[in-house]
């Protein structure tokens, strides 16, 4: 992950357990921090995959 939460491209399509993407998740999928941190172990670095597991479960 770039240092730069402004940089934009790939790494736009990337989660990882830093502070601020750990906070887009939970804002955007309306779920706990524990929450969002399992769905990205669970599904991988992909923002796309980490969406999709939280809405099945």
């Amino acid at each position: 992950m770039a240092d730069d939460p402004k940089k934009q491209g790939r790494d736009r399509k990337l989660a990882s357990t830093q502070e601020h993407e750990v906070a887009y998740i939970m804002k955007a999928a309306g779920v706990t921090r524990q929450k969002a941190l399992e769905a990205i172990r669970e599904a991988g670095p992909s923002r796309e995959k980490v969406m999709q597991y939280l809405g099945r479960k």
